[in-house]
This record gives structure tokens, sequence and C-alpha cells, in this order.
């Protein structure tokens, strides 16, 4: 099943990610008349192993397939179908729409006028799905800091399509060497749970609280290690203070 099967799907490193700042990318798509239709897939949450079933799937509707990078915005259903509004055939949209609710057990939102500047020209298509379970937790800051961690600083960066990568400093005869490890992450019931791409766990106890600062004492998100790691960073508390 492709639903909610974040972590049980073969885990693969997930390679370096770049997180945006939030904005809603413009996803114009633009082909000529003589170009193969394709259907341009955009997915959250999802395992690369996931997304290579689906878009196994999506080829035997004779279409090209292309995976994006964008994020969804916010605003979009968890499973959405872009198209133009001169696109006429019906029979095609109702095979991609049930092969869809098939895969993701979620009924199919059809935009045709470009919402969320997201549009599309001729007979190409914009498939947007987004795992469930990643929106349990949007990190308003996705960018947590280590907190005491002795000859270390680590910085960890979580990204909406269910990938995380840890950058950290590790320092040694007055050197400075910068590493990274990476892997996905999913939100549940207060835990920040990492998997890292060797199959290693680590789980992160979320609290609220209050640290002092140059501007008086501010509120503060701590993530606190539940197990030890064979990776002295990865047992580090990571914070978020909020300034404003």
């Amino acid at each position: 099943m492709f639903k909610n099967d974040f972590l049980s799907a073969e885990r693969r490193s997930v390679g370096r990610t770049r997180l945006s700042a939030g904005l809603v990318i413009t996803a114009a798509f633009i082909a000529s008349g003589c170009s193969t239709p394709t259907l341009y897939l955009t997915t959250e949450g999802y395992s690369e192993a996931q997304q290579a079933e689906l878009r196994k799937q999506l080829e035997t509707l004779d279409y090209a397939v292309e995976t994006t990078r964008i994020e969804i915005p916010e605003a979009f259903p968890d499973t959405t179908i872009s198209v133009n509004p001169a696109f006429s055939d019906i029979q095609f949209l109702e095979r991609l729409e049930a092969l869809l609710e098939d895969k993701t057990q979620a009924s199919v939102h059809s935009m045709r006028f470009g919402e969320g500047n997201h549009a599309y020209f001729g007979k190409n298509i914009g498939i947007y799905v987004r795992n469930p379970e990643s929106q349990q937790q949007r990190f308003a800051n996705p960018f947590l800091r280590s907190t005491q961690c002795p000859q270390q600083d680590g910085l960890l960066k979580i990204s909406n399509d269910g990938s995380f990568q840890l950058e950290f400093v590790y320092y040694a005869d007055d050197e400075q060497n910068l590493h990274y490890l990476n892997g996905l992450w999913r939100w549940h019931e207060s835990t920040l749970s990492l998997v890292f791409s060797d199959g290693s766990e680590q789980h992160l106890q979320h609290r609220r609280s209050e640290v002092a600062t140059y501007q008086g004492m501010r509120p503060t998100d701590i993530y606190t290690p539940i197990h030890d790691h064979s990776e002295a960073i990865v047992n580090c508390a990571y914070q978020v203070i909020h300034m404003r």
C-alpha cells in the first residue's frame, strides 16, 4: 500500500536537499506541439522507492513522466491534479484519477486555472501527492541547532518532502571538519523520529520551554534524544529559539 508506508519502504540515502524559503514556486511547463505530453509528478513525505512505484504506474498511461523538486503549496489537497482549462480528454482524466485514488486512498482534487501559480500548457498535467502523515508537523523554522554538544556543533535541516540533513562540525587538532548525515523523518505524538541512510534511528522528544537571550527570556522548542546513537552529534539536543 502506497499510503502511510513512510518508514517501511526501502531506506535509501537521501541526497543533499536545498530547503526553500517557503515561497510558492511557479511551475509553468511549456511543451511544443510535437513533444510528448508529460505528467509532472510532485510528491511530499514519500520515500524514493514509493515515488518510483507511483511513477511506474503513471507510465502505463502512455504519457512521459517527470519528477519535480518543487514544494507542494499548503493550500493544495493531499492528492491534486492541475490541467489546462482547454484539456478535453475526459476519459484520460478519469483513468488518471482512478489510478491516483487507488494508490493514495484519497479523493482527487482537480484544478484548471493555475491555482497557486502552478499552470500547465497543452496536454501536460501536474500531479501533486502528499503523504497525510507529513502534515502532522510542519516546522515553522526548519533549522534546529544543537545545544550542549562538547566539541561539536550541528545544524538539523528539516524538509517538507520528508527528508532531513544533519550538518555538523567536528573539532579535532584545532581543525574544523564538516560532515553530513542524511535520511528521512516523521512526526508522531510529540516525537521527531530520524531514520538515517544506514538504517539507524534516533528519536527526539519535543517540549516547550524558555531560555535567556539578549532580548530577555524567549520561548524555545527543545528536542531531546531518547536513545544512544553511534554518532555523538546525534545524541545532542536540538532547539529553536523564537526571537519574535
